[in-house]
């Protein structure tokens, strides 16, 4: 009997509105085998915080075509406790019996890691599971260009990401055409002008602006969620 493959999955769910009348939930996971990464999401809809951190478990599981020995990593100690039996199974018994059924084959692990905290793919989940939850449907290419992030690849997408944003803050975001400190401060209004009457940016600018992009990512998201899941 060969030996199961070793799989890292980092879940995470994300609910706009969460406690509200009004929600939009989705769930993603990172893949990691050896190095090799791979992005899945679903779109929830109508739902809550903890169960989109359940199915984003599942979902992570159900993508595994063969028997793994997986360490499921999750920020959610609602989902880690209740796993690992610390916590009673008192609501959502459908997500929980579908993370059954993922895992029923599986060898798994559950961690808690703290998020926002500088782990790459915990931060990748969340930023997958926000987009999608806001867009309302699941884009290959957000899958694919937050891959393409952790790998430090430059990809036209994120060119083109980088273009747009930059002149959205430089001509449509607040404050942008007074450069009035409306919305984010003179200093980066003026650079990001700069960067925007650039045809080609080159490797540096592009990182720049994609820096500068991303401390405004609240304000692209209106615009475009999309283009901050790519940023």
């Amino acid at each position: 009997m060969s030996e199961r493959k070793l799989v890292t999955i980092t879940a995470d769910g994300a609910c706009l509105g969460n406690g509200q009348a009004q929600t939009r939930a989705a769930a993603a996971a990172i893949l990691n085998y050896q190095g090799r990464r791979r992005a899945v999401a679903e779109y929830i809809g109508e739902s809550t915080n903890q169960r989109a951190e359940i199915i984003a478990v599942a979902r992570g599981l159900e993508s595994l075509n063969e028997p793994c020995t997986v360490i499921i990593r999750s920020d959610s100690r609602y989902v880690v406790e209740t796993m690992k039996g610390a916590y009673k199974r008192r609501t959502n018994h459908d997500c929980w019996a579908r993370l059954d059924t993922a895992a029923q084959i599986h060898e798994v692990t559950y961690e808690w890691i703290k998020g926002h905290n500088g782990n790459t793919e915990q931060e990748a989940a969340d930023t997958i599971a926000r987009s999608i939850a806001e867009i309302g449907e699941v884009t290959e290419l957000i899958l694919t260009e937050a891959v393409q992030r952790l790998e430090n690849v430059i990809t036209p997408a994120l060119r083109n990401a980088v273009s747009e944003g930059l002149h959205y803050l430089a001509n449509d975001c607040d404050g942008a055409r007074t450069r009035d400190g409306v919305g984010f401060s003179k200093f980066d209004a003026d650079f990001g002008h700069r960067l925007a009457t650039k045809t080609v940016l080159n490797p540096r600018e592009l990182a720049a602006g994609r820096k500068l992009l991303r401390r405004y990512a609240g304000q692209l998201a209106s615009y475009n969620p999309a283009l901050v899941a790519i940023l």
